[in-house]
């Protein structure tokens, strides 16, 4: 029994480092103090898979997609700064004083939907605008996930999830 019991401590202690190295990680991007000064345009990215910089650079390439689609108002995709944020980010208020825009990472794995509703969640309970875009693939189709995601965000976090196609 003691031997589970130490196992099951030891796990939840390594769970907790991971968390604050986590948080620790968001907050540096997000910090005020070390932003870039840019000339474009900053968004908060929530629902990503992970917050490694492969999962950033696709929801920068959204923007790139959409520049070559003729849509004016992105203007030079190279001036986003994508923002990643996990869901359970403790400071998210903090964020929405902060930061105007707002993205939901929609992809196509199997823990997606899960995902999206946590991040959904998330920027409801800190008061984030009620319109955000989503963000995803070129190839996930706009029927299915996402009309069901544009109806949970509408029906129960009174938020519009625009979904613009490319």
């Amino acid at each position: 029994m003691s031997d589970q019991a130490a196992s099951l401590r030891q796990w939840a202690a390594q769970r907790q480092d991971q968390s604050q190295d986590q948080q620790q990680a968001v907050s540096e991007q997000v910090s005020p103090s070390n932003e870039p000064k840019l000339n474009g345009q900053q968004v908060v990215v929530l629902g990503l898979p992970s917050l490694h910089e492969q999962h950033a650079l696709a929801a920068l390439e959204v923007f790139q997609r959409w520049a070559a689609a003729g849509k004016k108002w992105v203007g030079d995709p190279s001036q986003w700064r994508v923002i990643p944020v996990a869901s359970d980010y403790p400071e998210m208020t903090r964020l929405v004083g902060t930061y105007q825009r707002w993205a939901l990472w929609v992809n196509d794995d199997l823990d997606s939907f899960a995902r999206a509703y946590r991040a959904l969640k998330a920027m409801h309970q800190a008061g984030a605008p009620k319109q955000i875009l989503a963000l995803h693939q070129a190839s996930l189709a706009r029927r299915g996930l996402l009309a069901n995601l544009q109806d949970v965000a509408k029906r129960y976090f009174n938020i519009e999830l625009l979904v613009l196609s490319s």
